[in-house]
């Protein structure tokens, strides 16, 4: 009888067990991925800013040029 109460009860502690270490898992793959796409967007926000810096400098370099040639007829 007393045996069979530890049974049931080593058995809860173990699905018990089994359950938190699977949410802990989870909870530690879901945050992981939540950094990397956040890094993800900060690092896509400073490329979009550094090609919108390129094409402003290459628009007036445009302008320059175009300015230059027409200077020259």
């Amino acid at each position: 009888m007393v045996g069979k109460k530890l049974d049931v009860v080593f058995s809860s502690l173990k699905d018990n067990f089994l359950f938190i270490f699977s949410f802990i898992f989870l909870l530690i793959i879901t945050v992981s991925c939540e950094r990397s796409f956040k890094d993800f967007d900060k690092n896509l926000l400073e490329k979009k800013k550094e090609l919108e810096e390129f094409n402003e400098k290459s628009n007036i370099r445009k302008e320059e040029i175009l300015k230059s040639q027409n200077e020259q007829d």
